[in-house]
């Protein structure tokens, strides 16, 4: 096994591979037999993908394989989630062992390659799995979690989410409202609602909801500095980061 990639749940399996145009001598070759991994491996969770909380069921289907430690992470509350980046720390989590189709939607989830990094990180156990990590520039503004353990979202993850309820009211506006078209109240404040809003928009509605999607999710900006003044909104998040947010929703 290669040391350097995160622990197999199992071993490979063999198919049966065919040449779809037969030979210049005419005949058919041999079904040739290749060794393709089918297996699961192994991924480390520390936030919303935990049991007991918003995101787990994205890994219904992935063998519980325990819980274990992360050495070498420093653990960030950002609200409605957390952010793990490289650092003198502990991160506690959950491993699951999950199959390619999981990974990519695992993938989806998290904003990879912009919002997290995927890394292969050995456990204090002596296994290792896929890591979802952030970057240092992601967190110099918000708090430690000084154990190393997230227990859920803080207070301030409902401030983020009226924000993106309020651009949601803002730009829908009265003819929404007298068509009774906006959401209820409970509903304005998810993501859900802001990426049916900023699906149907156009113009500078559109940008101002994706600019509110993209803060609450902590998406990385287009231009690093670059601000959206009220009177004149700009694009700061790519729109292929904003659909990854509203992909799986």
């Amino acid at each position: 096994m290669n040391t350097k990639e995160p622990s197999r749940a199992a071993s490979k399996a063999m198919v049966m591979e065919f040449s779809a145009q037969p030979s210049h001598y005419g005949h058919w070759p041999l079904p040739q037999v290749r060794a393709v991994n089918r297996t699961p491996e192994l991924v480390f969770v520390y936030g919303t993908l935990m049991r007991g909380h918003g995101n787990h069921h994205w890994l219904i289907d992935a063998p519980f394989q325990g819980e274990a430690a992360l050495p070498d992470v420093v653990l960030h509350d950002l609200g409605p989630f957390p952010m793990a980046v490289p650092g003198e720390g502990l991160v506690r989590g959950e491993v699951y062992a999950v199959d390619a189709a999981g990974l990519a939607r695992l993938d989806r989830l998290e904003g990879y390659p912009r919002l997290y990094d995927r890394q292969p990180l050995p456990l204090a156990d002596g296994r290792r799995a896929w890591v979802y990590l952030g970057r240092p520039h992601q967190v110099r503004h918000v708090s430690v979690i000084a154990d190393g353990c997230w227990r859920g979202p803080a207070p301030g993850a409902a401030v983020r989410r009226s924000r993106m309820g309020l651009a949601v009211m803002v730009f829908l506006g009265e003819a929404a409202l007298l068509a009774g078209a906006l959401p209820s109240p409970s509903l304005a404040l998810d993501t859900l609602a802001t990426c049916n809003a900023w699906r149907g928009s156009h113009g500078a509605a559109r940008l101002v909801l994706g600019n509110s999607l993209g803060a609450a999710h902590y998406l990385t900006k287009q231009l690093r500095l670059q601000e959206s003044p009220a009177e004149a909104p700009v694009e700061l998040y790519s729109e292929s980061d904003l659909q990854r947010v509203c992909g799986g929703r």
